[in-house]
């Protein structure tokens, strides 16, 4: 399985009491639920992914990009064996 590299952006936050949310990095618009909060997210950058941590009042996009595994270092040659010409 090849390795991951996942980014996180938090983009809204819990906006006490109930189930109302903000953009994160503002107090304004308020939403009147979730929902309605993932709506204007995907809005604002087309992203179909999130992660959501309700206990934390937090909700984040989510970015996953593949890590392309190290290329295999070239096998160790030696002139004592003949084997440069």
């Amino acid at each position: 399985m090849a390795e991951k590299d996942i980014q996180l952006k938090q983009v809204l936050k819990r906006f006490p009491p109930g189930d109302r949310w903000t953009p994160a990095d503002a107090d304004q618009p308020v939403f009147a639920n979730l929902t309605e909060g993932i709506e204007w997210v995907f809005q604002q950058t087309k992203e179909h992914d999130y992660v959501i941590k309700a206990a934390a009042g937090e909700v984040f996009i989510y970015h996953e990009n593949e890590i392309a595994p190290p290329k295999p270092e070239p096998i160790k040659t030696f002139n004592l064996y003949g084997e440069f010409e």
